[in-house]
């Protein structure tokens, strides 16, 4: 009745604009008679008692079950079937999901005898999921950054910098981006992400080496014939110089020229960050007792 009340004394142009955005956000599950069956089931369906034998439709259990039972909970919605509606659904499963992860740190701290399974979140496709809280208290770079007490192990594959930036506001996507430990940098075909990479990989000392040619002449005199200096003697110098610069471990352009199943890896083994490091690849249906070149030779790459 309290609740009602908050409501009634709303003025009535703000209560119908709430009420208009609820129904246009609900309407999506309306379109479609599979989705409203799938996602908007009886009321029945949640009751333990009437639908014993489920018969109409098995509930999704909470996130905190699947967790401690260790399954696997996946989302097969094709994004080309409906795109606001596919990417609604995503984003509330992986809010759910890191709210059920982070509050298992309180259960953790009250029983730290008992053996904690570890969590793990797997995201492709990610740049159409993400989401920063900012100033809320909610947001991935906050879920990530606390991610290691839960013992959660956040893998995500994005199309490149750029498309993660393009879906946060501002700067955010700095904030999100510095929450991954390890990261694993593919061929980057815009200017952006391959200068941001460039950048995150950092510089280093680098011996560049510079060559000087001269020449003199002793008694010179001009040439009627070419109007050229000449001399009967001549000596020509040669010289080669190193030189210490500061300049980018990986530039621009090897980002732009990686190869199938090659990688720049900045990795972290848990304790120490090591340095940035070109990585050849392997696919997993590939013998792994052969090496990257040889699978390359043979054409199998």
């Amino acid at each position: 009745m309290g609740t009602w009340c908050d409501w009634r004394r709303i003025e009535p142009k703000l209560r119908t604009s709430i009420v208009e955005g609820i129904s246009v956000f609900l309407s999506l599950f309306d379109d479609n008679p599979k989705v409203k069956r799938v996602f908007c089931p009886k009321q029945e369906c949640y009751d333990p008692q009437k639908n014993a034998s489920h018969q109409f439709g098995k509930p999704l259990p909470s996130f905190s079950w699947l967790i401690n039972q260790g399954k696997v909970c996946a989302l097969n919605f094709p994004i080309g079937m409906n795109p606001g509606l596919a990417k609604a659904l995503g984003v509330m499963m992986k809010l759910d999901f890191e709210r059920a992860v982070l509050n298992r740190v309180p259960e953790m701290e009250a029983q730290p005898e008992k053996h904690w399974r570890k969590v793990l979140f797997l995201c492709d496709e990610y740049q159409h999921f993400a989401t920063v809280g900012e100033s809320d208290p909610t947001g991935d770079e906050k879920f990530f950054s606390l991610s290691r007490q839960p013992k959660c192990i956040p893998i995500i594959a994005t199309q490149s910098i750029s498309s993660l930036r393009s879906s946060l506001p501002g700067d955010s996507w700095r904030t999100l981006l510095q929450t991954f430990r390890t990261k694993i940098f593919l061929t980057l075909s815009d200017d952006f992400s391959a200068k941001t990479a460039s950048e995150l990989c950092g510089r280093e000392d680098q011996l560049k080496v510079s060559y000087n040619l001269s020449e003199s002449g002793h008694d010179a005199r001009v040439s009627l014939l070419t109007g050229k200096a000449l001399s009967h003697k001549a000596n020509i110098t040669a010289s080669k110089s190193y030189n210490t610069h500061s300049d980018f471990r990986f530039d621009v352009k090897t980002f732009t020229e990686l190869r199938n199943a090659q990688s720049v890896t900045i990795a972290y083994d848990g304790l120490n960050p090591i340095p940035p490091a070109f990585c050849y690849l392997k696919p997993y249906f590939n013998d792994p007792n052969k090496s990257y070149f040889e699978q390359l030779a043979e054409g199998e790459l």
